[in-house]
């Protein structure tokens, strides 16, 4: 359909003009002004400079987003870039573990005791400042030790206590093997361990910094194949959700 979104990724969006059949791709935020998604909206034409309607832009995580552009450097044998963005989904979905564990599903779980959207604000502030300098290790971790100490508020009042203890007890630090091995939940327990030997991390270090190796196509596959399978798994045990995906299952 004329118009519609094709091939959105995490920085753009392309969409073929209704006037001129112009193919345009779109920075979200220097051409849009915004990182969407978009329901509907005007954009202006690179070729002819006509304005038209865009739409159709599906709501998708930013990880998954990451994941997709991973997929197509892998195609073009471009594995350096492939790895670099795995590496990114995976501390972006970390990163929305803590977000959906400690706000989203506290927020909507109990509406009627959740105070004001100020008060939310406040503690998603407060939950960016414990984790900002959180990288792919650390964001592993602060995951993991969240799950061994079972810090799963039901609130948005027990929310900013938990929120605190992602620093006074240090989240962000290795846990102990000896923890995971004695975690009673198997399933959990099984998840965790395997948290721990992600290869993504130590390959993307290896490609990225000072050596900037150039990684073989089977390491890259194990990586983009069976560790993001792995992730929707994740995924769907912890669960590992959006504040829109809480809010739609909170009114459905």
């Amino acid at each position: 359909m004329v118009g519609n979104i094709q091939n959105p990724d995490y920085e753009t969006v392309t969409a073929e003009c209704e006037h001129c059949g112009a193919l345009c791709v779109f920075n979200r935020m220097d051409e849009i002004g915004e990182p969407g998604p978009y329901s509907g909206r005007y954009a202006t034409c690179f070729e002819c400079r006509q304005p038209f309607w865009i739409h159709g832009n599906i709501i998708n995580p930013a990880y998954y987003l990451l994941i997709s552009s991973a997929t197509e450097h892998f195609g073009t044998k471009r594995y350096m870039q492939c790895v670099a963005l795995l590496a990114q989904a995976w501390e972006l979905f970390f990163s929305l573990f803590l977000y959906s564990n400690y706000l989203y599903r506290p927020f909507f779980a109990n509406p009627e005791l959740s105070p004001n959207v100020e008060y939310f604000n406040r503690l998603s502030s407060q939950l960016y400042d414990a984790t900002r300098k959180f990288t792919f290790y650390p964001l592993r971790d602060a995951l993991t030790n969240t799950v061994l100490k079972r810090v799963h508020p039901q609130t948005l009042q027990e929310s900013e206590t938990a929120i605190s203890r992602i620093a006074d007890e240090e989240f962000g630090h290795n846990p102990k093997l000896s923890d995971i091995a004695k975690f009673p939940d198997e399933e959990k327990r099984n998840l965790l361990k395997q948290l721990q030997q992600l290869k993504i991390g130590r390959l993307r270090n290896d490609v990225v910094h000072q050596h900037a190796r150039r990684p073989r196509r089977a390491e890259v596959e194990e990586c983009l194949d069976e560790e993001i399978r792995f992730l929707y798994r994740v995924r769907d045990t912890l669960p590992v959700y959006t504040f829109d995906y809480w809010r739609f299952k909170t009114n459905a």
